[in-house]
């Protein structure tokens, strides 16, 4: 055996380091720390993000204005009732010279309610004009909101900065170089000056944690005109209970004895069908609040084209077996 063949021959025994590179098993990249002070990306596009049943907190709407005008109103069968609930009060005072008590007796007597019933068939009203309706505020709460997916969301370019990946694998099911094998391998403090990748792209991303937006405002909305030529009530229309102011009718009035009645008017109309011709009405509302919107989001189709890493620095390279 020549000295060539010795030299070989020692370099592919057991123990020798090429037999140790020859005999490994195909292994895994562990990258503890990559750090990337600064990037960019020339787009950003997301196919499409899917909200799940969002849950809303409350609504709050505030100043909502409304302008109604109509043709004529029509009140067609209608029928009234009027109530006269009577009270019958007295009361007596006599002095009576010390040390007798005063007489004093103040009583009510409700003495029973007598109704009128009579019809008062159709009612037209010519028109109404220049109804303004104001509502401050209203608010809904624990509402529940079916939030469509957003597809095909170009962001354009961008750039980043402070991209740090941590304890990174890569890849997980290890890899080889043309057959060739490497054992434990471990390098410390490599910097690289730049990255650049044509492309990089997630399948589908879907985060722990729900989206949750703590408030959104919109102001100052117009909502369109609408007008109809006839609208009529689907069921009767009751207006029950309208009262009036309560009259009272001496009957008595001298130094010892009051007596009186009194009358109460209610009035209760009822409407087989209203009938509303030429209606026509605009709105606006000043503000509505959508508080605390929280929704599970997932993320389909996220790419980055034109993907620059600059500056990346690694804290070590080490193989695995």
């Amino acid at each position: 055996m020549s000295e060539a063949d010795e030299h070989t021959g020692s370099h592919l025994s057991g123990d020798t380091p090429s037999h140790t590179l020859a005999a490994a098993v195909m292994g895994r990249v562990s990258l503890p720390k990559l750090v990337c002070p600064s990037g960019s990306a020339s787009s950003i596009r997301v196919d499409r993000i899917v909200l799940g049943s969002a849950t809303v907190a409350s609504v709050d709407i505030h100043r909502v204005h409304t302008a109604l005008d109509t043709g004529n109103v029509t009140l067609e069968d209608a029928r009234a009732v009027v109530s006269l609930a009577i009270n019958f009060s007295y009361g007596i005072h006599v002095r009576l010279p010390w040390p007798i008590p005063d007489i004093n007796i103040d009583d009510d007597i409700r003495i029973g309610t007598i109704r009128f019933p009579f019809e008062i068939g159709d009612v037209r009203i010519p028109a109404l004009s220049n109804v303004d309706l104001m509502i401050p505020s209203a608010g809904l709460e624990d509402v529940q909101a079916s939030v469509d997916p957003v597809r095909q969301l170009d962001l354009g370019g961008a750039s980043f900065s402070g991209l740090q990946l941590d304890d990174t694998v890569l890849p997980a099911a290890g890899f080889g170089l043309g057959g060739l094998s490497l054992g434990p391998v471990r390098i410390h403090d490599v910097g690289i000056p730049a990255i650049s990748s044509a492309r990089l792209a997630v399948g589908e991303l879907s985060p722990d944690n729900p989206l949750v937006l703590p408030s959104i405002s919109v102001r100052n909305i117009g909502l369109p005109a609408v007008s109809a030529p006839r609208v009529e009530s689907e069921s009767p229309v009751v207006v029950p209970g309208v009262r009036s102011q309560t009259r009272e009718i001496p009957l008595v009035r001298s130094g010892i004895l009051r007596a009186s009645i009194t009358i109460e008017p209610t009035l209760t109309i009822a409407i087989r069908t209203m009938v509303i011709r030429d209606i026509s009405a605009a709105s606006t509302i000043d503000r509505i609040d959508v508080r605390d919107l929280s929704a599970p989001v997932t993320l389909s189709g996220v790419s980055l084209d034109g993907l620059m890493l600059n500056d990346v620095e690694l804290e070590s390279i080490a193989t695995q077996g």
